[in-house]
């Protein structure tokens, strides 16, 4: 316990008037050679033990100083310690005096009701009574010619008992504050995370500190200011709005992910580009990439039926068809998406006859047609979790219809208005746009969205046995909910979905599930283009499960570095609660910490009879790297690591400093693999194969998006969103 204000001036006032300079605590040549009465020697203190006089004979030489020692010397005593009081007398020119006849007391600075320090045996062995500041005095001679020496020492019984009541080890709370109750001696100061609390007269201490999202650290250390290091408590409370239950096969929760397409992204600037020498068209816009699909399509293959007619009178085919010069523009509206779809240069071939007053006139020519297509189509997902378009409104208006005929006769008679060529030809112009706008439009669209969010639908989450990991098998899949869509805003596709193991666990350790914000929208960037939006919860449902896999429950004995085995012969961590993502206060150099509590560490020193048994603490910043393949986290070489020790199983535990020296790395590695293995998020390129199109678009050999990171991941409000650079490449068939 802590020793009372007045010890502390009391040794002050024993060291000011005491002489005694030596590396033992005893005095130095001179020490104490004035008479009793003028030093003052025995008119302070009472007598704490008896004067036991040694009968030695006189020295044949006057003494001149004496010397006290205390073997073995320590700056403080336990109760339980016995430390011996040696003494040399010398004479006035330095020489040892042996023989001299000392006589010996125990005093104190102020004597107190509950007796003396400590007694002193005849073999000069101290035997200490209470805590407190002390010395021994040992004298010879008599009266004003007294020369005297003297060591002081300082008893303390202990470091100062602590006992956390609240919170226990780990506590969950849904509202934003801790209450942290607990008891110590009384006299000892109490410091929860760095701040003194009071402490009462029966030595209760309690205060309340605010939580924030994640794993709470809360740090409790007892102070008497005399032993160190001070006893501390370390706790992890977890403060979550949401928990979200887990089952034996893991974890469900909506909003894993969202993907948000804005209106900037459907606009195009400028007409899509000319191929480049690999025959590959670069296109940063849906309107763009729309046209330069329509653009290569074969329309012969959205005729249903190329003979027109076939009768005495008329008789006519289409052969062939060209897809023009197609300028699309298209538009959210309000749970849906309107395409205007204009289509110049449409070109058909035809064969034939027309029979006019019994003369034959040829068919033959080329068919020039501009037209106008509208479709409204609301989105919606399919009962395969895909995204699709359901028509609601068509409507297609022939602006011009011309051409080249191979006879000048049948030219005029396309040129006559009324006439049955032309009426035939419009008819059979209007259902081709028709069919493109009810088949190719949607078709592709939906093939785009599909093809990208199937990937999502099941993610292997896969770690390899090592010799300090177990196999880690987990799957991780999305699906498509209703897609929210908003008038000149922007289409949000949400993906519901679940993460957990082919075969059912139970945790290592009871915790009731994942931590999670309240499920707000995701904050979408106001000019946002295409942007992905990671639901932290995704994260932290990973962590608890790859948890609950054993991924923090090691044997890292076998990786204890060579230079620590002679310390350490083995080492094992369990963690009794998940790892939790969170994000970092603003200004922060990187956007997450990991948070790994409540971690057992047994460490089993050679020969101990037991392990000694700390529980640790880390915090590791991890910043978030978007990149060619994915989206991976980085940890800082830097962490935060505590550690408390519970209990002692050998006699000279590792204190925290040099317990951290040897964990660190192993933790450093072991928590990167954790990271590097089992949050990396795929974004593998998109390739939509040619399969999927060649019926009706053989002059396309490969659509491809890439996604590119143009800005840096924000994580707000319980997302992490991730802008996108909209890169969709076509590449022609050669």
């Amino acid at each position: 316990m802590r020793a009372p204000w007045w010890w502390l001036v009391a040794v002050l006032a024993l060291v000011a008037c005491d002489d005694d300079t030596g590396a033992g605590g005893g005095p130095g040549p001179g020490a104490d050679a004035q008479p009793a009465d003028a030093a003052g020697a025995d008119a302070g203190p009472t007598d704490a033990g008896a004067d036991v006089a040694l009968p030695d004979a006189a020295p044949p030489e006057p003494p001149g100083f004496v010397e006290l020692r205390l073997s073995p010397q320590q700056a403080v005593y336990g109760l339980a310690d016995q430390p011996q009081v040696e003494a040399t007398v010398f004479d006035r020119v330095g020489q040892p005096l042996d023989g001299a006849a000392l006589v010996w007391r125990v005093v104190e600075p102020v004597p107190m009701p509950e007796g003396p320090i400590a007694t002193l045996d005849a073999e000069h062995r101290l035997t200490f009574l209470r805590e407190g500041p002390g010395s021994v005095r040992a004298c010879i001679g008599e009266n004003n010619a007294q020369i005297c020496g003297r060591v002081s020492f300082f008893v303390d019984a202990g470091p100062p008992a602590l006992v956390v009541e609240v919170p226990a080890r780990g506590a969950f709370v849904d509202v934003p504050e801790i209450e942290v109750r607990g008891h110590t001696d009384v006299g000892a100061r109490v410091f929860v995370n760095d701040a003194e609390v009071a402490v009462g007269a029966d030595g209760a201490f309690e205060t309340v500190l605010p939580a924030r999202f994640g794993l709470n650290r809360v740090d409790v250390l007892a102070d008497d200011g005399v032993r160190r290091p001070a006893p501390r408590v370390v706790r992890e409370v977890v403060h979550a709005p949401v928990l979200i239950p887990a089952s034996p096969e893991g974890v469900r929760l909506a909003d894993m992910l969202a993907v948000r397409l804005g209106q900037a992204l459907l606009d195009r600037d400028a007409p899509p580009p000319d191929p480049d020498e690999a025959g590959v068209v670069h296109l940063d816009h849906v309107a763009g990439m729309v046209e330069a699909f329509l653009a290569r399509v074969e329309p012969m293959g959205f005729i249903a039926d190329p003979v027109l007619a076939d009768g005495a009178e008329l008789s006519l085919r289409i052969v062939g068809a060209g897809p023009g010069e197609p300028d699309a523009t298209l538009r959210f509206t309000e749970g849906g998406i309107e395409v205007f779809l204009r289509l110049e240069g449409l070109s058909l071939q035809t064969e034939g006859r027309v029979d006019l007053e019994g003369v034959p006139v040829d068919l033959t020519g080329t068919i020039r047609v501009t037209a106008a297509a509208f479709a409204l189509a609301a989105i919606e997902a399919g009962p395969d979790g895909t995204p699709g378009l359901r028509l609601t409104d068509v409507g297609v208006a022939i602006e011009s219809l011309g051409g080249e005929m191979v006879d000048s006769t049948a030219q005029a008679v396309l040129d006559t208005l009324g006439s049955i060529v032309r009426a035939a030809l419009q008819g059979a112009a209007t259902d081709l746009v028709d069919e493109l706008v009810r088949q190719a439009v949607p078709g592709f669209i939906e093939l785009g969205l599909g093809d990208a969010l199937e990937p999502l639908a099941d993610i292997p989450v896969e770690i390899a046995a090592s010799d300090l990991l177990p196999a880690i098998a987990l799957r991780l899949g999305m699906t498509l909910r209703e897609p929210e869509a908003h008038a000149r805003d922007g289409l949000a596709l949400f993906l519901d979905g679940a993460v957990g193991a082919a075969v059912p666990v139970e945790p290592p350790h009871p915790f009731p599930g994942v931590p999670a914000h309240i499920n707000e929208p995701p904050p979408w960037p106001a000019a946002g283009g295409l942007v992905f939006a990671i639901r932290l919860a995704t994260v932290n449902a990973l962590a608890h499960e790859l948890w609950r896999q054993g991924l923090l429950q090691l044997d890292v004995s076998a990786v204890i570095p060579e230079n620590f085995r002679a310390l350490v012969s083995a080492a094992v961590l369990d963690a009794h609660l998940p790892p939790v993502v969170v994000a970092t206060p603003p200004g922060s150099p990187d956007l997450l910490e990991m948070q790994i509590g409540d971690v057992d560490v047994a460490l089993t020193r050679p020969g101990a009879p037991a392990p000694d048994r700390y529980a640790m603490s880390l915090r590791a910043r991890v910043g978030v790297e978007p990149g060619e393949g994915g989206i991976r986290l980085r940890i800082a070489e830097d962490f935060d690591l505590r550690l408390e020790l519970v209990e002692a199983g050998s006699a000279a535990p590792f204190a925290g400093d040099g317990l951290e020296a040897l964990l660190r790395p192993l933790l450093l590695e072991k928590v990167r693999e954790l990271l590097v293995d089992g949050f990396d998020l795929s974004l593998d390129p998109v390739v939509i194969g040619r399969d999927a199109y060649a019926a009706y678009a053989p002059g396309i050999s490969e659509l491809r998006f890439a996604p590119a990171f143009p800005e840096p991941p924000f994580v707000r409000e319980g997302w992490i969103m991730v802008p996108v650079d909209f890169a969709f490449d076509l590449t022609e068939a050669r």
